[in-house]
């Protein structure tokens, strides 16, 4: 697993012009999976979700983020599950961006297959995925490609949780 993190920034950013802009904090993971696409994932890919759901944590803690962790974490969770069990190629990446209005997280991997979101009833034993994410997350949706899945959370809805 490959992590890049920056150094926390201020508030405020300013440019050469002196004008301020809004905070932008990222981090990227990229992680190479041990199962080959399509294929029964192995017990070090099956962990792969809590470890990600653990740096989602410290990670959403450091930008003082707490009140969203929850509920990224269960989304981060459907997005990474998703791309290990139906993305293609070895790599898979997960990105978190965050402003003063959102937390956005983006799990991207190397199958151009769209993910779509399917409809499931009591008796189906998966497909619930993007479900989850869509009654979550803000806003959602696949790049044009359909290498990318991203999903935002509005964080005013959490400040006024806090």
């Amino acid at each position: 697993m490959t992590t890049t993190v920056p150094a926390r920034q201020e508030q405020q950013v300013h440019d050469d012009a002196g004008r301020s802009a809004p905070m932008i904090r990222r981090c990227q993971v990229s992680i190479v999976r041990s199962t080959p696409a399509g294929r029964p994932m192995a017990s070090e890919d099956r962990r792969r979700p809590g470890q990600l759901r653990r740096m989602n944590g410290a990670l959403l803690t450091l930008w003082d983020l707490r009140p969203c962790i929850d509920v990224a974490a269960l989304v981060l969770t459907e997005l990474v599950t998703n791309a290990f069990q139906h993305g293609g190629g070895e790599d898979i990446t997960v990105t978190w961006c965050a402003d003063v209005t959102h937390l956005t997280m983006r799990v991207e991997d190397s199958s151009p297959v769209r993910p779509v979101l399917r409809a499931v009833d009591e008796t189906s034993e998966g497909g619930r995925g993007l479900g989850i994410v869509e009654a979550l997350a803000d806003a959602w949706g696949v790049s044009e490609d359909g290498r990318t899945v991203h999903c935002a959370l509005a964080l005013a809805e959490y400040a006024a949780r806090a």
